[in-house]
């Protein structure tokens, strides 16, 4: 949804001449689909590993090791292709980033120290991160007593709600983590279906009132999904494992494409050039840099 929204960007701007560009249009709700997700899941494989918080550091050694070389080594690949095209087109400035733009990209820290980000879809990595942090902290407390958990939860969404938008943080979107993690406790039988319903209810109508209403009925179909489609397909397969890869390096690749195609093709040839080299790169991104960092976190278990 955000490849799609972001070369819809690139070939037609604000414009939309379609109902598919239309849809397209919408597609950046899909970062609230992946915070439901990711709300979900890091806890599950949290539960399914047996976690607990003597553990804290090296569940966060994992979860840097699964992300940040990727990251970090697309972000030196950015740089160069700048250079590259500064040297022979003359666009752009020569030097994209300095250094201490690069530290507060790469270490998360950007919105903190009033610094742009690389690239702006680098924010919502931002906030993964902090709640990796977060979840690997209050994980035994949001599983264990009732009390607690929603003590937490409020407190949570009580720093969101006073905290600057600036800053970017994860308590900004904790509502959505919030109805991932409450799938997975009633997944995986903690609290029973009326607290999941009640509970999802009163978080969804704090989105219906400070957040963004139209997510709302995306987050009943995540939740559906997380139940009813669990199963897998070729297609599923590529896209989960490649998704990482894809989030990284779309923009870049698809508003490449987009730009050297504006005087062969057509827009509706470019937007579907622009994807599907997009995807492909992901695919040949995962293989040469994701999958061997992601191969080094799975080697690394909890030790009791």
């Amino acid at each position: 949804m955000v490849c799609l929204f972001h070369v819809k960007k690139y070939i037609w701007k604000n414009d939309c001449p379609n109902v598919l560009t239309s849809i397209f249009q919408e597609g950046y709700l899909g970062v609230y689909i992946f915070f439901v997700i990711s709300g979900f899941v890091i806890p599950y494989s949290m539960h399914v590993k047996d976690y607990s918080t003597r553990h804290f550091f090296t569940f966060l050694v994992k979860r840097t090791l699964r992300i940040e070389p990727p990251y970090v080594i697309f972000v030196l690949l950015l740089f160069c292709w700048n250079f590259w095209l500064n040297y022979l087109k003359g666009w752009g400035k020569p030097i994209m980033f300095d250094w201490k733009t690069l530290f507060l990209n790469i270490t998360y820290l950007a919105p903190f120290f009033h610094s742009k980000w690389i690239l702006v879809i680098f924010w919502t990595l931002a906030v993964e991160f902090q709640f990796y942090i977060l979840t690997g902290l209050t994980y035994p407390i949001l599983c264990g007593s009732k009390v607690f958990r929603y003590v937490l939860f409020g407190i949570g969404l009580f720093v969101g709600w006073i905290i600057p938008d600036s800053y970017q943080t994860v308590f900004d979107n904790y509502s959505y983590f919030i109805i991932g993690y409450l799938t997975f406790l009633h997944y995986t039988g903690r609290i029973n279906k009326l607290e999941f319903i009640i509970s999802g209810t009163i978080v969804l109508i704090y989105i219906y009132a400070v957040g963004i209403p139209i997510t709302i009925p995306l987050m009943a179909l995540t939740i559906a999904a997380l139940y009813l489609l669990n199963f897998k397909t070729q297609i599923s397969d590529f896209f989960g494992k490649t998704s990482y890869s894809l989030y990284l390096t779309h923009a870049v690749v698809g508003g490449a494409i987009s730009v050297f195609t504006i005087s062969t093709l057509s827009p509706w040839w470019r937007f579907t050039f622009a994807v599907v080299c997009s995807v492909a790169f992901s695919g040949l991104y995962y293989v040469l840099i994701e999958k061997r960092f992601l191969a080094i976190s799975k080697k690394i278990g909890y030790r009791n």
